[in-house]
């Protein structure tokens, strides 16, 4: 087993098409996805918001705010890679080279992904920038009709480095 960590975004206002988290491996590791979980901290109204997640070859590693994933062991190394939240102007679809899931949300409810080992999500090593299977978006795609305080967290793993 790896280094574990999560990186988490909290009530960040998101009132447009956003990309709410981005994770990059680095050039000497892999990361395993293993929880992704995203909520609203405030709207009453139910509506329905598509969220994907894709692999794609752009590099989001300068846009949006940078996130420090927190270790789960204390003491434990920094992540290598870079987790993103917020960015606002994002990949297109016409750079994403594998949508691997899609589903609307209701954002009274949250969305909350917990694959099985067999069906965990892996990025490969970031030889460069553009390395497809090393960058991993997680989008709204859809803007929400009022502003949203969205929260939410990822759990993943980092192998090698």
């Amino acid at each position: 087993m790896g280094r574990m960590y999560t990186a988490t975004m909290n009530a960040v206002s998101v009132s447009t098409i956003a990309e709410l988290f981005a994770i990059n491996s680095s050039a000497s590791t892999i990361v395993v996805i293993h929880e992704i979980l995203i909520t609203q901290d405030t709207q009453v109204t139910s509506a329905q918001l598509p969220l994907y997640i894709f692999r794609t070859a752009t590099d989001q590693s300068a846009k949006g705010s940078a996130l420090t994933p927190a270790p789960l062991l204390v003491g434990d190394t920094a992540f290598n890679g870079n987790v993103r939240s917020n960015i606002l102007t994002g990949a297109t679809f016409a750079t994403v080279t594998t949508v691997l899931m899609r589903q609307a949300q209701n954002i009274l409810n949250g969305w909350h992904i917990l694959p099985t080992p067999e069906c965990r999500i892996i990025l490969s090593p970031r030889v460069t920038t553009t390395t497809t299977g090393a960058n991993l978006i997680i989008k709204l795609d859809t803007a929400p009709s009022v502003a949203l305080p969205i929260s939410g967290y990822i759990v993943f793993e980092e192998i090698g480095g």
